[in-house]
């Protein structure tokens, strides 16, 4: 089985923000416990891409990031509030030619990037070359805005074996 994942990450240290947005979009859902300034969750809005039904009820910086494993095929969309600011998909074609859509600029990466990582988080998001992207992609993606909880996350996922995880139930 190819591991996956598409989750919202909220930038917070405060799970009661997630909590009370969960009631403002009268969601379902679960939600692990923020590190590193953020705190992951999936809504029974299960997809590859972010669903209105939680964001036109964000208030904060939310970032929905979807990666899979099977081939090179990672994104992420940046909200301010119920505002999408800045968005990256990076996948190859049939041809293995590198396809990458990047509206992001170093104003938008400093929503959900430290200010010092920010020139290493652009020179990542415009590999030079397929095995540069491969080499460092997702994961690197991940360490440098500090994501814990990036593999093996959806709601199916963690519903079908919510005792593999450390969540909380919400709704």
């Amino acid at each position: 089985m190819s591991d996956f994942s598409a989750a919202y990450h909220l930038r917070t240290d405060n799970s009661q923000d997630v909590i009370d947005l969960f009631k403002r979009a009268n969601l379902k859902g679960f939600l692990f416990q923020p590190i590193n300034g953020w705190a992951t969750f999936v809504t029974e809005m299960d997809g590859f891409s972010p669903d209105t039904s939680i964001t036109n009820f964000n208030l904060g910086t939310l970032l929905f990031f979807s990666r899979t494993n099977d081939f090179l095929g990672w994104s992420f969309d940046i909200f301010e509030g119920n505002k999408l600011v800045g968005k990256y998909s990076i996948s190859t074609d049939e041809d293995e030619n590198l396809q990458i859509n990047n509206q992001t600029d170093a104003r938008i990466l400093s929503k959900i990037a430290d200010v010092s990582k920010i020139e290493i988080l652009i020179e990542l998001l415009n590999p030079v070359s397929k095995e540069i992207a491969y080499e460092k992609g997702d994961f690197e993606f991940a360490n440098i805005i500090g994501l814990e909880n990036i593999e093996w996350i959806s709601f199916g996922q963690i519903e079908c074996n919510v005792e593999s995880y450390e969540v909380e139930k919400i709704g």
